[in-house]
């Protein structure tokens, strides 16, 4: 009997945003980005902890993602996740060749696009906020000569798990599912997401 394979890959971050050729589309029935001063330097600290220990590899979860197709990866779950790494990569100066986008909310996508100067007249002060809590915690956190290899190792030994959604899945059960865990959805949200789908 033939075992099937499933779709899980463990990738670094330079991978995610620097390897093959991808981008990452929020869909419109997701959150906001929501992370906090506190849990951004969480993350931050418990990298540098897992770096100064000398940790081969260091997982900080989960990506789910469903492939639409000319490499765009739909973001089902881990979009908090995804776009906080986003914003300390640009907090720590490396630039980007993926990208990560946000369907139909034109504040959000034109504010994480002008990371990090921002200079654009409508922002989404959740991810400039990020932003600077996420500078802020990496000069608190990091020492100045600890920066170099702190950037090095969040890049290539900081690792995610991503799960891609096989073909013939039932997105909107799906997406029900991955959110019945946590902070429940409201109604009209549900209702969104399966109209958005349709």
């Amino acid at each position: 009997m033939k075992t099937k394979t499933l779709p899980l890959k463990e990738m670094s971050i330079s991978e995610i945003y620097n390897g093959d050729i991808a981008t990452y589309e929020v869909p419109i029935y997701q959150r906001n980005y929501a992370w906090e001063k506190d849990e951004i330097s969480a993350l931050i600290q418990d990298v540098y902890d897992a770096f100064t220990a000398k940790k081969q590899t260091y997982f900080i979860g989960t990506l789910v993602s469903f492939h639409k197709g000319d490499q765009v990866y739909e973001v089902i779950d881990g979009q908090q996740r995804l776009t906080t790494i986003n914003l300390v990569l640009g907090a720590l100066g490396i630039p980007l060749q993926n990208k990560l986008t946000y369907r139909a909310r034109k504040k959000s996508n034109d504010t994480i696009q002008n990371l990090p100067d921002f200079q654009i007249d409508e922002k989404d002060y959740g991810i400039v906020n990020g932003y600077k809590y996420a500078e802020d915690a990496i000069d608190e956190v990091v020492p100045k000569a600890c920066q170099d290899g702190f950037k090095t190792y969040f890049q290539n030994s900081v690792h995610l798990i991503h799960y891609q959604v096989p073909k013939d899945i039932d997105l909107n059960h799906y997406f029900e599912i991955m959110n019945s865990r946590g902070e429940q959805l409201e109604k009209h949200e549900i209702i969104k997401a399966r109209f958005s789908k349709n």
